[in-house]
């Protein structure tokens, strides 16, 4: 059974990674599409390159490579068969940033509370 993909929604309404996603290219989308469509098959299975853990927080990388961009998802799975997708960036710097990071798990800790 395939899990769902759902974008955080902030307490006003706003949908960040989905604003961040619809920037990007018409390739870039595609390819996003693609790999965010292998999460809902493969679900908790799907592994590197794709997703890799980050840190004991519970939050996962989802890894997108389209041309020479690099963009990352951030998202954590939820109750339900969902996963949330939290925070999306283009890479530009081969660190994680833990502002990223700790921005990632404000929203999860919101999305609990909230749902």
């Amino acid at each position: 059974m395939d899990w769902h993909v759902v974008f955080y929604m902030d307490s006003a309404g706003n949908e960040p990674v989905k604003d961040s996603i619809l920037e990007q290219s018409d390739g870039a989308i595609a390819e996003i599409i693609h790999v965010l469509k292998l999460l809902r098959e493969f679900n908790i299975a799907l592994g590197m390159p794709y997703v890799d853990k980050i840190g004991p927080s519970g939050i996962r990388e989802l890894r997108i490579k389209h041309s020479s961009d690099i963009y990352r998802i951030y998202f954590f799975a939820h109750t339900g068969r969902r996963f949330v997708l939290l925070h999306a960036i283009k890479k530009k710097r081969n660190k994680i940033s833990e502002n990223d990071i700790r921005l990632a798990i404000d929203r999860m800790n919101d999305y609990r509370a909230r749902y």
